[in-house]
């Protein structure tokens, strides 16, 4: 499939865009913290001839690094950026972090988004919010295990080679591990080593930072269009288990018109594990 590659001033940060060119109702693709927009490729590949953007959000991949890490911005920044593309009767798929701003996203722009796909969405239940809140007044980002994360590396074949049978990478679709590698490193420079296109410190922030992010509640009556939840088993919150779903359990039933499909069997990296569940789950929101 062709692919452009492109930045989009949206005012106070440029965000890095990956489109495939095409036709039908365009999808938007929001990738979860830590990772950037050729995450998910091999959904796009499943797709072909479809219209699709996936984007790099503010502090990840391509994008600017402006600001302190805060959800408000971030969701501040999807809205801006649909309304910059004039996407209209867009398919809102989302995963992780991504699955919060589609939600905000759409519930602000409900005129321009046809349906939404929440992939194990950052949306927790109301009361765990005020306990991270509390939690977080004494655990900065530099606390966070990932504000440690191994930072130089020779090339992405290193990265694929140590994460390859290492969890929670190693429960991933190998072809979605090597995109992940291929793209998450900063371009060839004159140093030995080449850094994480997401600074850890910056990754390890959103983590932090997602304890103020409950404006997401006052949103969610605002969701009348039509949604599907893609959820794992939820076994508690806890800032530093990555690999543990985030999804309040009774998000459904809080949404007027959501259809849960529920995946004890996985893990909250569900793009990465099963492309192609998500590719079907697209394709039905298209109407194919």
């Amino acid at each position: 499939m062709e692919t452009r590659e492109y930045h989009l001033d949206i005012g106070d940060v440029e965000l890095a865009v990956t489109e495939w060119p095409g036709s039908g109702h365009p999808v938007l693709l929001l990738h979860a913290t830590g990772f950037h927009s050729r995450c998910w490729n091999q959904v796009v590949s499943r797709l072909p001839g479809q219209h699709i953007y996936a984007v790099d959000l503010r502090h990840h991949g391509r994008s600017g690094s402006i600001g302190e890490v805060d959800w408000n911005v971030l969701s501040e920044d999807i809205i801006k950026l649909v309304r910059r593309l004039d996407l209209s009767n867009v398919i809102g798929v989302g995963h992780s972090i991504g699955g919060y701003l589609i939600a905000r996203a759409a519930a602000a722009l409900p005129d321009h988004f046809r349906e939404i796909l929440l992939i194990d969405p950052v949306i927790t239940a109301p009361e765990t919010y005020k306990v991270a809140q509390e939690f977080s007044a004494s655990f900065s980002a530099k606390d966070h295990p990932v504000s440690r994360r191994k930072n130089q590396w020779q090339d992405a074949n290193e990265m694929f080679s140590r994460f390859a049978n290492k969890e929670p990478f190693s429960t991933w679709d190998r072809d979605v591990l090597r995109d992940y590698c291929d793209y998450a490193l900063h371009p060839e420079s004159e140093e030995e080593y080449r850094q994480l296109a997401c600074d850890p410190l910056n990754e390890a922030s959103v983590y932090v930072s997602q304890a103020y992010s409950d404006a997401v509640l006052e949103d969610l009556p605002k969701l009348r269009l039509p949604i599907t939840l893609l959820r794992a088993e939820y076994k508690g919150i806890d800032l530093t288990d990555l690999a543990g779903s985030p999804t309040w359990p009774e998000l459904a039933q809080s949404l007027a018109n959501c259809e849960e499909v529920y995946l004890p069997e996985m893990n909250h990296f569900i793009p990465m594990q099963d492309p192609a569940l998500v590719a079907e789950h697209i394709a039905k929101a298209l109407g194919k």
